[in-house]
């Protein structure tokens, strides 16, 4: 028998070779929307998850900001064993401090509450309104945090506003160390160092200076020196306490600034 070539013949293909290539190139294609469509889903997710980080705090206190806000901070600020040593100015003070940090922003022209208003829009205007009223202590304390932290200054204050004031109080010593004060300051300080020295031993209210760190400022308030045991810290407030309670007719000021040094030289 000869050899017939026709019996090594490879049977006709039932489909076409493109076929697979089509339907390869199709899923392909729908494969590469479904990734681009997941990209997109996950990149709103990190812009809504930091907005949300950044806002958390404005905006839910920004259109409730009110003055009742910032008289609750000022309370709590005055408890800090220091307070009365935070000056306004000017010169220097806290007035120079916020200008101080104006150089920081990103438009150095324009005022606290339209560069808190940027940042986050409404929170300038609510905090101008809530600032209304005659000029003190704590609202320039509240103004300066504002001009510091920007909006998680609202932040700051409610959860531990003895840190806002001692750091406040750094800044601006740092600030008249860098420009230097001019002479009818140096005699303020110089007559206020004087009648702290005084009265270091009966008042809590008269205790200057932020740089010698909030310990040694709340052992200068109990009039205790570096080495006091607790049952020292114990007698001392205990007797400090009797003079200034509010019930016994004291100073309720000066009363939470020594009940805030006792727990934190007891903490």
């Amino acid at each position: 028998m000869g050899f017939d070539p026709r019996r090594w013949q490879t049977p006709p293909r039932s489909r076409p070779i493109t076929a697979n290539v089509d339907a390869l190139l199709a899923e392909n294609e729908a494969l590469r929307q479904e990734v681009w469509a997941l990209r997109q889903q996950l990149e709103a997710l990190r812009r809504q998850a930091a907005s949300q980080a950044t806002s958390r705090v404005t905006s839910s206190t920004s259109p409730g900001l009110t003055a009742e806000h910032v008289e609750r901070w000022c309370q709590a600020m005055a408890r800090h064993p220091a307070w009365t040593a935070l000056r306004v100015g000017p010169p220097g003070g806290l007035r120079n401090l916020v200008d101080a940090l104006r150089g920081h922003w990103w438009n150095p022209a324009l005022s606290l509450e339209e560069e808190l208003n940027r940042q986050s829009p409404g929170l300038g205007t609510a905090l101008g309104q809530a600032l209304r009223g005659p000029h003190s202590r704590g609202r320039w304390a509240v103004r300066a945090a504002f001009a510091l932290y920007g909006p998680r200054a609202a932040e700051w204050l409610n959860e531990d506003p003895l840190r806002v004031v001692e750091e406040l109080g750094r800044r601006v010593e740092q600030l008249d160390r860098r420009q230097g004060p001019d002479p009818k300051q140096r005699q303020a300080q110089g007559q206020q160092r004087r009648k702290g020295t005084r009265t270091a031993n009966n008042s809590p209210g008269t205790q200057t200076g932020f740089s010698s760190g909030p310990r040694a400022q709340a052992l200068k308030l109990l009039g205790l020196t570096p080495d006091a045991t607790p049952e020292a810290i114990k007698r001392a407030y205990r007797h400090l306490a009797k003079a200034h309670h509010p019930d016994l007719g004291g100073d309720a000021e000066a009363f939470h600034r020594l009940e805030a040094a006792y727990r934190l030289l007891l903490g």
